[in-house]
């Protein structure tokens, strides 16, 4: 999740029907942060993401009857950007856009992965320890 200088999260509404964090699918056994470093270089021209200390995750196993029964690991990293990084991302394409935290919780039920509100919110608000934070 990308989070500007005014604490604004960056969405993607031009699929699935909602709102979602940029994501990338990655391979079974990938490094998650290198991957995400790559990707967020490659579609966004950042050169050197700016980790938060806390990240969201989630995994599933067999017995969970979610996303076609397989075991899934997921990942939601708080990226800091610039205001101007936010605004060129926004210009680039007219279904990004950055929600205040006040517009995220009037629309939680529209963004996805589930708990990324949760997440945001924690971590704006600073009641969030650092490390991992379930997403469930």
């Amino acid at each position: 999740m990308l989070l500007d200088e005014q604490q604004r999260l960056m969405l993607c509404g031009g699929c699935c029907g909602g709102w979602t964090v940029p994501q990338i699918r990655m391979t079974n056994g990938a490094d998650f942060r290198a991957t995400a470093t790559a990707f967020l270089t490659k579609e966004f021209g950042l050169l050197a993401p700016r980790f938060g200390p806390v990240y969201g995750r989630r995994h599933t196993e067999y017995t969970e009857d979610w996303e076609f029964a397989r075991v899934t690991a997921t990942r939601v990293f708080v990226i800091h950007i610039s205001n101007a990084e936010g605004d060129r991302l926004e210009e680039r394409s007219a279904t990004h856009a950055r929600w205040t935290l006040e517009y995220l919780r009037k629309r939680r039920r529209e963004v996805f992965p589930e708990g990324v509100v949760t997440l945001t919110t924690g971590y704006i608000e600073g009641w969030l320890p650092n490390g991992p934070i379930s997403l469930f």
